[in-house]
């Protein structure tokens, strides 16, 4: 089964009002987390500690929901309308299915966005959400962390893209992907949730495109494990995911069985609270370049739809 990206207009990772304006790099941009449920206060909190950002306001609709420890000073509405005046930018960390809704009232409000992943759970709302991010002159941005894994460091990048470029042996994985959570959940809820994270990881250390076919050359999902074997563009991979197995872990193989490099992607790849310097705290930095205009390896909105794609069409298969 092959599949072929929506069109879109949105090649770039960072989209600018008026590229001709003036930007105020050092300048904090006020910030609001909306939904304050663990991942929620885990983003605030990073927030906090950083450099770049003001966070002002956190923002969640449960009635039960409360702000603790730190987060406590900070105001806790209820509804997007009553955030205070000025803020700039936003993370989304509610469930899925509101990510499309909020991340669409917050752009309309002129807020760049960090949507965590999946960006949406249906494509013609990323499709929308991408066109929005462009009309209204701001950023749209996913939060594949994986992409600021500490073992992707820049020559690792390097030697992987090198290493996809010269492969030939296009019926073989190039790469073999495996993720496996603690939690409690199906197989089937394991590919929107884990195996998206290396489906934007084969196509970002790939240098593929978000528009790259893929071709869904086998799959079976069964009651505790997800597995997927794909081709994108030229090469093939193969994904595997699942729950309840402890401990967590999450590896990334390349090449052939004799010649292969194993990395482990658990390892202090975990972001911190109170540190500058983990997978969390780069991201946030990239999200700041992508806003200023600069380079930066943040997933953008297309790369997360992509993923979000990409990932509908294994269930599908």
């Amino acid at each position: 089964m092959t599949f072929t990206m929506l069109a879109s207009d949105d090649r770039t990772t960072a989209i600018a009002a008026d590229p001709a304006a003036p930007r105020a790099v050092d300048a904090a941009l006020v910030h609001a987390v909306v939904g304050v449920g663990r991942f929620g206060c885990v983003h605030a909190r990073k927030l906090l500690a950083l450099g770049g950002f003001e966070l002002r306001a956190l923002v969640d609709c449960a009635s039960s929901a409360r702000a603790i420890d730190e987060l406590a000073a900070l105001p806790l509405v209820s509804s997007l309308d009553d955030l205070p005046p000025g803020i700039q930018s936003a993370t989304i960390a509610t469930s899925d299915d509101a990510h499309a809704p909020i991340a669409l009232a917050l752009m309309r409000r002129g807020c760049h966005v960090l949507v965590e992943k999946p960006l949406c759970t249906d494509r013609n709302d990323g499709a929308l959400m991408i066109r929005t991010a462009r009309q209204c002159g701001v950023t749209l941005s996913t939060g594949h962390i994986e992409r600021f894994n500490p073992v992707f460091d820049a020559a690792t990048v390097a030697r992987l893209r090198n290493a996809a470029v010269h492969h030939r042996e296009s019926h073989r994985p190039f790469m073999r992907f495996r993720r496996y959570s603690a939690r409690v959940a199906t197989a089937r809820d394991s590919v929107l949730d884990l195996m998206v994270h290396d489906l934007d990881l084969f196509a970002w250390l790939c240098a593929m495109p978000a528009e790259a076919p893929l071709e869904v050359l086998d799959r079976h999902i069964g009651e505790q494990r997800a597995h997927a074997r794909v081709r994108l563009g030229t090469l093939v991979a193969d994904f595997e995911s699942g729950y309840d197995s402890l401990p967590a872990s999450a590896q990334l193989q390349v090449g052939d069985g004799r010649h292969a490099q194993v990395l482990n992607l658990r390892c202090n790849a975990r972001a911190t609270t109170a540190g500058t310097d983990d997978a969390l705290a780069r991201q946030y930095q990239g999200f700041r370049r992508a806003i200023l205009g600069q380079p930066s390896h943040v997933a953008s909105g297309a790369d997360g739809l992509a993923a979000v794609t990409r990932a509908c069409q294994i269930l599908r298969a």
